[in-house]
């Protein structure tokens, strides 16, 4: 089997594995404004559009989006409430003419291949590949991905106001836990109060790779995480465990034929 579908021919890849935007650069204000929409669409460019709720999906719909991304609060940094689980068949049902992509908690083949069963025409990983060799996060975070359990992330702002960038309501960010996180959890209002020191500290504990304050921004993919390997290793291995789950799986579970 190879995946041949509207996502792949849209934009002209091999396999249905979309790379995540991992960045700490643009700002809440900036994604959530769409006002880009027309420019990039008359300068030929594909417009892929990610959401997180069903009025985000039917914003996207109305820029006329190339592709939709449904991102479940599964998804490491900046997301919402909603499981993927629940909003990627909604998303899908919604938008029948235009390919969906899922992003939330997706690290292996069973991930893909389950999304793809619910309607997505591909996935967008962003903490499988952080735990890549060729990501450039520090490897003592990369170790920590690798080293992580289920229940180890947690969604919260902490780690936007340790870092003077709120964004606004009701984004949260999702990142590993540290004794950071467990300090401020609960307490958000003095952080703020102390927005200059802690800003500080933060700083200068990125800076020198102290992932106990500084964080960890991955999704609860880490659970399924324990190598670092070569991106191109990672992809080959998504898709080909994607392939033979699409394909037998109606055997295992006793599907009568």
């Amino acid at each position: 089997m190879t995946f041949h579908n509207r996502l792949t021919r849209i934009l002209g890849i091999k396999h249905p594995i979309l790379l995540a935007p991992m960045d700490v650069v643009s700002g809440g204000r900036l994604a959530a404004a769409r006002p880009f929409a027309p420019t990039i669409r008359a300068a030929g460019v594909r417009l892929i559009c990610q959401v997180q709720t069903m009025a985000q999906a039917r914003e996207a719909l109305q820029a006329e989006a190339d592709v939709i991304v449904a991102q479940g609060t599964e998804a490491g940094g900046h997301g919402q409430t909603e499981p993927l689980i629940t909003l990627l068949p909604r998303v899908v049902d919604l938008c029948p003419g235009t390919p969906v992509v899922a992003a939330g908690g997706i690290a292996d083949g069973r991930g893909m291949a389950a999304a793809m069963m619910l309607g997505a025409e591909g996935v967008l990983m962003g903490t499988r590949f952080y735990a890549s060799e060729e990501a450039e996060g520090h490897p003592d975070a990369k170790q920590r991905i690798v080293t992580a359990e289920g229940g180890d992330t947690v969604r919260s702002i902490v780690f936007d106001l340790s870092r003077r960038n709120r964004w606004p309501a009701p984004y949260t960010g999702r990142v590993l836990r540290n004794r950071q996180t467990e300090r401020w959890l609960g307490r958000e209002a003095e952080l703020e109060a102390r927005a200059e020191e802690v800003a500080h500290d933060y700083a200068e504990a990125r800076k020198s790779g102290d992932f106990d304050v500084a964080a960890v921004i991955v999704g609860e993919a880490c659970a399924l995480i324990h190598d670092i390997l070569p991106a191109s290793e990672i992809l080959e291995r998504v898709v080909a465990e994607a392939e033979r789950l699409l394909r037998s799986r109606g055997d295992n579970i006793g599907l009568a034929t």
